[in-house]
């Protein structure tokens, strides 16, 4: 039961709200099969709505092919980092890309996106697909969002900051272990954090695992351990990037480690492609030596740098640090095959580099703020929970107190709020289970609570604008009390804000879900002026009306009310009738779709 502080107008909240609607169970009902079965049949209702939604969406992505944005990518956009751009190849579905081609027919640059595989990246509402600009040399160099089903202020917030976006650019493609760190935009965590997973996710698809099928032989590492002659090799990678393993003698001692630089460095090429190195390294991981096992490039180019032994003789004795801030200036190749013995050069270097990373990753590149904010998260929502059904809210202090802490930090500095732009959000694309944990608790929390019980826990205890009006009860302002007639044409209100929301989502309708309610403006910095134009005017209301949001205008808490099990589960009421309407709505939309 919500709150309030003036108990003088109590029992007109008690008889307006519908998150009040009801009491204690009768036990006759409460064990009442009829009374299960009605209950059980409207909340399949919400279920069914939600199936249908994903249902459609799914089909619709099917239905989009990679190349539906690239195509409609001009020549002049790609102008903006490629000047000499002239035209663009077809669609390549092997590689998921397009080439840019130059006036001569020479390719300078490829073209792709991160969609479909950087999808499973759920921002706040949904993923993002960023087009990508790579160099001829496989070095980003711009990054553009396409499309995005996150909420539009976020995204806009992203595309305005000067540093996250350009901050990818001289990247090389295909190594995004190796990117440093790049921080989120303040205002647009979720969707920013989104954007660089499904950057990465594209990258790291660039590696092919097929292009040197062949097995390392122990024959091959002999001539780097003379002492010992039978070795015993052993893959101990727990990278799929990486191919690692132990050199043991005969008695099963490790006396080495070898290392190939396929298929890490497979997108590294020289005159006509890629070359897979063996590196042995001794006990210490010092480096021993490298042998050419097999490469893309010109037969006589590849002979001049196996018999060249000079690269190996630079490099002897380092261990992996050391390999990787060798300077490229000291290794000027091999004549007549420079580019060749560059490339392998740069795959012993960048492999190295690779595992150094994998080796010392641990706790330190924990994003602990993340960590923090998430647990803080469910802990709030476990204790609403906890305070809906034990009465602790009756204590004044406490109360006042854990509402204030909604108010700051789930609200202003969390921005975790349940509306119907995440609800309906995540019923197309999927639970941010990754990036959002603490928020995907409070939903489901949200939305169980209700359906299992008398208690209302998100409205009446965790909802931050809730808290605002709960406080504003205590306003010294005099109390309006509307007349029946108008309280009953005032619920219409989010009665057909939820129509809205279901047939914009159903419709694939271009409307922002996030501006119909006032929940988006504690994220003041990036809300549009309609949602926080919706959040003052609801407060000031509220100041009058008590709760007058929350009984008159929020979608979200008419929808948990329609889901909430009480005394009057048993009978079919106009509600009832109306979810069934839309259910039909979304059958037929998703069906002409």
């Amino acid at each position: 039961m919500v709150t309030v502080a003036n108990r003088a107008i109590e029992p007109t909240l008690s008889h307006q709200l519908p998150i009040l609607n009801g009491g204690a169970i009768p036990k006759k009902q409460r064990t009442s099969w009829r009374t299960l079965f009605v209950h059980a049949c409207r909340v399949g209702l919400f279920v069914g709505i939600i199936i249908l939604i994903r249902k459609q969406h799914r089909e619709l992505a099917e239905y989009k092919t990679d190349a539906s944005f690239l195509n409609d990518i001009s020549v002049e956009t790609i102008r903006k980092s490629i000047p000499e751009a002239t035209g663009m190849g077809d669609w390549d579905g092997s590689s998921d890309s397009r080439e840019i081609m130059s006036a001569q027919g020479n390719r300078i640059g490829t073209l792709l996106q991160t969609a479909p595989i950087g999808n499973s990246a759920i921002g706040y509402l949904g993923p993002t697909n960023l087009m990508i600009v790579l160099s001829e040399d496989q070095k980003i160099l711009n990054l553009q969002i396409l499309e995005s089903a996150d909420t539009n202020e976020h995204v806009n917030a992203v595309r305005e900051s000067k540093k996250f976006l350009s901050s990818y650019k001289g990247l090389r493609w295909g190594f995004s272990d190796l990117w440093p760190a790049i921080d989120t935009v303040s205002g647009a965590t979720l969707t920013s954090y989104a954007i660089k997973q499904a950057v990465r996710a594209r990258a790291g698809s660039q590696v092919n695992l097929s292009k040197f099928p062949e097995q390392v032989q122990s024959v091959e590492l002999s001539p780097f351990y003379p002492r010992h002659r039978e070795l015993v090799i052993e893959d101990c990678s727990d990278s799929p990037k990486l191919n690692l393993g132990t050199v043991s003698d005969s008695t099963m001692k490790n006396v080495g480690f070898y290392l190939r630089t396929s298929p890490t460095a497979n997108s590294i090429s020289g005159y006509q492609g890629p070359t897979d190195t063996l590196i042995a390294f001794d006990e210490r991981f010092r480096f021993l030596g490298s042998l050419i096992r097999s490469s893309y490039d010109n037969e006589p180019y590849v002979q001049y740098v196996k018999e060249d032994t000079y690269l190996d003789e630079l490099l002897k004795g380092k261990n992996l640090e050391e390999l990787i801030e060798f300077r490229e200036e000291d290794y000027e190749g091999v004549s007549g095959a420079t580019m060749t013995s560059l490339n392998v050069f740069s795959g012993i270097q960048t492999t190295a580099e690779h595992l150094y990373k994998h080796q010392n990753r641990g706790t330190g590149n924990r994003n602990w703020t993340w960590i923090v904010t998430e647990c803080l998260t469910a802990l709030l929502c476990l204790v609403g929970i906890c305070m809906s059904f034990t009465g602790v809210n009756k204590r004044r202090t406490l109360r006042i107190g854990f509402q204030t802490v909604l108010i700051i930090y789930l609200g202003f500095i969390a921005g975790e709020i349940l509306s119907q732009a995440v609800i309906f959000g995540w019923a197309q694309h999927g639970l941010p289970l990754k990036n959002a944990p603490g928020m995907v608790f409070l939903c489901i929390a949200a939305l169980a609570v209700p359906v299992i019980s008398k208690h209302n826990t998100y409205c009446d205890h965790i909802c931050p604008f809730g808290a605002i009006q709960q406080l504003s009860i205590k306003s010294r302002v005099k109390k309006v009390r509307l007349n029946r007639r108008v309280r009953k044409a005032l619920k219409l209100i989010p009665a057909a804000l939820l129509a809205m929301v279901l047939l914009a989502v159903c419709g694939h309708l271009n409307i922002n879900l996030a501006s119909i309610e006032p929940f988006d403006a504690f994220s003041f910095r990036v809300a549009g002026w309609l949602t926080i134009g919706i959040a003052l005017v609801g407060m000031i209301v509220s100041c009058f009306i008590p709760m007058a949001y929350c009984q008159y205008g929020c979608p979200t808490g008419a929808l948990l009310g329609f889901l909430r099990f009480n005394r009057q589960s048993h009978k079919i009421h106009l509600r009832d009738w109306f979810a069934i309407v839309m259910l039909l709505v979304a059958l037929v939309i998703t069906r002409q779709n």
